[in-house]
């Protein structure tokens, strides 16, 4: 492009740098734009020059263009905004029929409505256990604050991860439709999201009498807050291999579906809505003061019985008869196992 045309397209160059390279985190000066100009593009201009080209941009073509003052100007929004392109960026990692290499293409493509830095944001994939989308406002809201706490950059500076609080809510057996909030604020450092069956999971070290690794339901939380402590547990987290532990917390593979009933203690109501859920085939009953029973259609596996296993006393198959029989194989054959590496 000659000289001269290049001078006609100034202004365009000028809005091209601000797209790319400002944001309401990211201010750019004039001499910031002089510089673009002269090493990018070939053009020599002043600084007069580009107020002009920023007062055009304002009053003929709408860009939100704040500042001035203190010669730093940031540009406010765009034709999307960034939690957009953050869900539409999430829904696409999430895709089953996407491969892994087509989703980071796409993502790219999108991140081109952004800033560099809101790019380089959006192509930090969340960790997918299961490829489904999410599109819960109220998740959204919640995984905004997280990614926040979570950030190690905050405005352009180095930023030091923090530690969050939220209360949980929690089903009750008298309304199942409805959760309330536990009379608990707590207290974690967040260090990882993740999806699973079209539910957001963040996985955050717990403080308290026995700290530890724990997962919680995003869309549970409420109350979400940053608070001024450092994010601890970081050697905790580092010793934890992400594919065996989704595995182990997620996985539940199918078999032959049957109507199963499972007795559990009262303290289980929360995972077993949180299993069965409360659509109107499911059937929720109190067994006696400590116990309840819930009876659903469940897929028959050993990764269902090994579910059942992991509550140990606390819940038991007490329906059909021939999935308790199973169940007790299903012991019988651990019990073998165990017996014959002894022998």
């Amino acid at each position: 492009m000659a000289r001269a045309e290049k001078q006609k397209v100034k202004t365009l160059f000028v809005a091209k740098y601000f797209l790319e390279n400002s944001d309401e985190n990211h201010p750019i000066t004039a001499g910031d734009i002089v510089d673009y100009l002269r090493e990018d593009c070939g053009i020599e201009v002043e600084r007069r020059a580009i107020y002009r080209d920023i007062a055009a941009l304002r009053d003929v073509y709408g860009m939100d263009i704040a500042g001035g003052q203190g010669g730093k100007y940031r540009l406010l929004s765009r034709q999307f905004e960034f939690e957009d392109l953050r869900l539409l960026a999430e829904c696409v990692h999430a895709a089953k029929f996407i491969s892994a290499s087509k989703a980071k293409e796409l993502v790219k493509t999108i991140s081109e409505f952004c800033s560099i830095y809101q790019a380089e944001e959006l192509q930090k994939e969340v960790f997918l256990c299961d490829r489904v989308k999410t599109t819960q406002n109220k998740v959204l809201h919640n995984v905004g604050i997280i990614h926040t706490a979570m950030a190690t950059k905050q405005d352009g500076k180095p930023h030091t991860p923090q530690k969050i609080t939220f209360k949980y809510l929690k089903y009750t057996l008298q309304n199942k439709s409805k959760q309330i909030e536990s009379s608990n604020i707590y207290k974690v450092s967040p260090y990882r999201l993740l999806i699973n069956e079209g539910n957001y999971y963040m996985l955050a070290f717990a403080d308290g009498k026995k700290p530890k690794i724990k997962t919680y339901r995003v869309d549970r939380m409420k109350d979400v807050t940053p608070i001024d402590e450092p994010r601890e547990g970081a050697k905790e987290f580092a010793e934890i291999d992400m594919e065996s532990y989704t595995r182990r917390v997620f996985s539940m593979f199918g078999g032959k579906q049957k109507r199963v009933s499972i007795r559990f203690i009262n303290q289980l109501l929360d995972t077993a809505i949180e299993r069965f859920g409360t659509s109107p085939d499911v059937f929720y009953r109190q067994d006696d003061e400590k116990h309840f029973v819930v009876t659903a259609d469940v897929e028959i596996s050993d990764q269902f019985f090994a579910w059942v296993c992991g509550f140990r006393k606390r819940a038991a198959i007490i329906n059909p008869p021939d999935v308790v029989e199973s169940m007790k194989k299903f012991l019988e054959d651990i019990e073998t196992r165990y017996q014959d590496d002894e022998s």
